[in-house]
């Protein structure tokens, strides 16, 4: 029972810090591109798998 605590606790800190770090170097790319204004993060986690999918978003007045 006691290893099976551990272990979930290691999988959420392990997702956690993944998260964190794919994140940053997203704002880091989105920086040296100029586009920080208008962007959209998703994360999926699915069987040990994290996906991060970002959407740039363009925003112009017209009038």
């Amino acid at each position: 029972m006691e290893i099976n605590k551990q272990y979930a606790k290691s999988k959420k800190q392990s997702i956690k810090n993944q998260i964190v770090k794919r994140v940053d170097e997203l704002i880091e790319v989105l920086d040296k591109a100029n586009s920080l204004d208008y962007f959209t993060i998703e994360i999926k986690s699915h069987e040990g798998n994290l996906n991060v999918d970002c959407t740039l978003k363009s925003r112009k007045k017209v009038y």
